[in-house]
């Protein structure tokens, strides 16, 4: 189920919320101001003080919480790459005896994009972000693998299409070329378009050995 309060617009103060916001609501309120601006406005157009202003603080609020514009970028592909996660192992989890992929990136990606569409936007856009400022490339290639690139691993092995298996070192990195044509597409489809896409693909790889069938039932939309 979708925590809603994680959704809420952060610049409206619910009645009743004292001033003096706790600093879980506080970075949380960031994240989701900082997420919408990134995803609608890139790196470049994005500010600390804009996010400040979006999420009704002061830009000392952010300094305080995540010091650089680096950081806070960083801190905000954390929050999705968990969503992302969770979702993938929610999927994983209602049909455990088939093949994770593509059904389970199919259902996040969808899951997400109901939640709210920055967060796949987000997602289409922060490659090229990251070539783009050094600053970024330091964080996400100068050091440890995220999380996410051992989840898409794990998931990848046993399916990626027999057709293909055969020459790739790594068929995780098959998958993630895949979500990411899929954060591409969900930023600049229609939600009807982008459906009636995703069903497309469920039937396509239901046909191509090696793949899932595609009938798993639950196809998503809720996020833990």
């Amino acid at each position: 189920m979708i925590d809603t309060d994680r959704q809420a617009e952060p610049a409206k103060r619910r009645p009743g919320r004292p001033a003096n916001a706790s600093t879980d609501d506080t970075v949380a309120a960031v994240l989701v101001a900082a997420r919408r601006q990134f995803a609608a406005h890139g790196y470049s157009g994005t500010s600390n003080k804009t996010v400040a202003e979006a999420a009704g603080l002061t830009h000392t609020a952010i300094y305080n919480h995540f010091g650089s514009k680096a950081r806070l970028f960083t801190a905000v592909f954390v929050d999705v790459q968990d969503l992302l996660i969770a979702e993938l192992d929610r999927s994983v989890r209602a049909a455990p005896d088939e093949p994770a992929f593509p059904r389970a990136l199919l259902d996040a990606i969808e899951g997400l994009r109901v939640a709210d569409p920055s967060y796949v936007e987000f997602l289409a856009s922060m490659y090229v972000e990251v070539r783009r400022h050094p600053e970024l490339r330091e964080v996400f290639q100068g050091g440890d693998p995220f999380p996410i690139v051992e989840t898409l691993r794990r998931f990848a092995d046993g399916s990626t299409p027999d057709a293909t298996v055969g020459e790739l070192e790594d068929p995780m990195w098959f998958w993630i070329t895949f979500a990411l044509g899929l954060a591409q597409l969900s930023a600049l489809a229609d939600p009807e378009t982008f459906a009636v896409t995703l069903e497309v693909f469920r039937r396509q790889f239901a046909t191509i050995p090696g793949t899932d069938s595609g009938d798993a039932g639950d196809h998503g939309g809720s996020l833990p």
